[in-house]
């Protein structure tokens, strides 16, 4: 679950920085988030070797216009897996679908979120017990300044098999 909730909040600055970096024309930026399977190892005390490894697919796209209207979209998967001496520990799959549209002020502050909405699933699986956690959510004029706006639906679940 941890990891959803980082991957969410991952694929939310992304799209954030996104924003600063983009031109004041409305040209598109695409981000490529594939990435090949990478494998880190890590012993402890000459007795345990760990091996954590991570990869991606997916793209993000995010366009800023001149009136300063941003929208962003992320469709993209993570997958890790740990082991101990060759013994896979746990596994991890996480899917996500998210899209946000907002104004950027005069002074570079956003102050409304004019639509957010966001699918994220989460599998994984630790010591034989598989337990998912998805989240669906969608709001609608949310200020920033007084966390007011309209929630159109908000869904999270969690369960462990």
């Amino acid at each position: 679950m941890l990891k959803a909730v980082i991957a969410s909040i991952a694929a939310g600055a992304a799209t954030l920085l996104l924003s600063v970096g983009a031109a004041a024309g409305a040209d598109v930026q695409h981000m490529n988030l594939n990435s090949p399977e990478q494998c880190f190892t890590y012993t402890k005390g000459g007795t345990y070797t760990y091996t954590y490894c991570v990869s991606s697919t997916g793209e993000m796209n995010s366009v800023l216009t001149p009136s300063g209207n941003f929208s962003g979209e992320v469709n993209a998967a993570f997958s890790s897996s740990l082991s101990q001496n060759g013994t896979l520990l746990g596994a991890s799959n996480t899917e996500i679908q998210a899209h946000v549209l907002f104004t950027v002020n005069a002074t570079g502050y956003i102050t409304v979120i004019k639509e957010d909405g966001m699918h994220l699933t989460d599998t994984f699986t630790y010591n034989g017990v598989t337990c998912i956690y998805a989240t669906d959510f969608h709001i609608t004029d949310f200020d920033l300044a007084t966390f007011t706006g309209h929630i159109q639906y908000y869904d999270s679940t969690y369960s462990c098999v």
